[in-house]
């Protein structure tokens, strides 16, 4: 029998853990495959744990930092080197939300041959009119234009080989990026599953979506990722503070 781990990570998602772990139950396991759900509780302080003890799940806590930028790519490490399960791993946000029944079926169709990263389309909601307009835009302009084809990081599947063969970009905080880059190094490849869709539940305030947008920028500059792209990515996908930060971050010298 082939082993899948979902790990789902969780910093103080005491708001929104409850409906993510009961998604992911509900989940048909492909034939010839046994999993285990595990959260990463990252220095959790409220009831991020109570909740995942109540619904009888497994949890691992993981109380510093870790050496990556980012702090998925630490969550992960720290979960494979401390559970010896799972020939494939499922990466959950805990702000995922709606999730299809027949998902991880679906995806391992996909990841075939040199596809070593796989990921559905993920959409985010939040409830405020304004804020979920951006989201929309953002998610037309991924399906008209030739940005946003590459796999998201919210909720993906890859394999334990891949991770222990190509690693994870120390000095990148956005792991999926830095993991994809150094996948493509190896003449392997990556897919985004354009008809299935997740929804992720952002409880972004205005202040908090501006910030994350010059980080954003701030992270493309330092991936070295063109200008021009970085231009047509702040434009097409309504992002313009991510032009913000890629600027800033030039002109700091980074």
């Amino acid at each position: 029998m082939k082993e899948l781990l979902i790990l789902v990570q969780a910093k103080n998602e005491e708001d929104q853990i409850r409906e993510c772990l009961n998604s992911l139950r509900r989940l048909i396991i492909p034939d010839g495959f046994v999993s285990q759900l595990y959260v990463i509780l990252d220095r959790c302080n409220d009831q991020t744990k109570t909740i995942s003890q109540e619904l009888g799940v497994n949890i691992l806590e993981k109380t510093i930092s870790g050496d990556y930028e980012s702090t998925s790519a630490n969550n992960i490490i720290f979960a494979l080197e401390n559970i010896k399960f799972g020939q494939y791993i499922l990466k959950c946000d805990a702000d995922i939300q709606e999730i299809p029944e027949d998902i991880i079926v679906e995806l391992f169709t996909h990841l075939i041959g040199d596809i070593k990263r796989v990921s559905p389309e993920v959409h985010s909601r939040s409830g405020k009119w304004w804020l979920d307009f951006i989201f929309w835009l953002s998610d037309m302009n991924r399906k008209v234009t030739p940005l946003g084809k590459e796999p998201r990081g919210a909720f993906c599947i890859f394999s334990r080989e891949t991770v222990e063969q190509v690693g994870f970009d120390k000095t990148s905080r956005s792991w999926d990026t830095g993991f994809d880059n150094r996948i493509k190094q190896k003449g392997w490849s990556v897919k985004k599953v354009d008809n299935i869709v997740v929804t992720e539940k952002r409880n972004f305030t205005l202040k908090r979506l501006i910030k994350r947008q010059i980080g954003d920028g701030t992270v493309r500059r330092k991936l070295r990722l063109s200008f021009k792209r970085t231009i047509l990515h702040s434009i097409f996908r309504g992002r313009p503070f991510v032009l913000y930060g890629y600027v800033k971050e030039v002109l700091t010298g980074g």
